[in-house]
């Protein structure tokens, strides 16, 4: 069975960490639901942790949400450079994050 799948009994929360401890970088979409619950914050957390440590790289993505309400909500997070789906369409982001991390890979 392939690591990121959950079975029956497994623990939700241990499989994220396991995924986040494990990564060299954490794509975040941020909309207005993301900021309205809060299990994604919990995973937001672990990222901006590991992303202020140096141990992976945070690639945020808005989506139908705009700076000042991404401001209002975390102003540490409306200083990354993000890219937005007013602007862009997904398959464009899409090409962008497989870009980033191919370059990280060559590097």
């Amino acid at each position: 069975m392939p690591r990121g799948e959950l079975r029956i009994g497994d623990s939700f929360r241990r499989k994220i960490d396991y995924g986040l401890a494990h990564s060299s970088f954490g794509v975040v979409i941020l909309s207005k639901s993301f900021i309205a619950k809060g299990w994604p914050q919990y995973e937001l957390d672990g990222i901006v942790g590991l992303s202020v440590a140096g141990k992976q790289r945070m690639l945020p993505i808005w989506h139908e949400i705009s700076k000042d309400e991404v401001e209002a909500n975390s102003p540490s997070l409306a200083d990354k450079i993000a890219r937005t789906t007013v602007v862009s369409t997904i398959a464009e982001i899409a090409d962008e994050v497989v870009a980033v991390v191919r370059d990280a890979d060559a590097a």
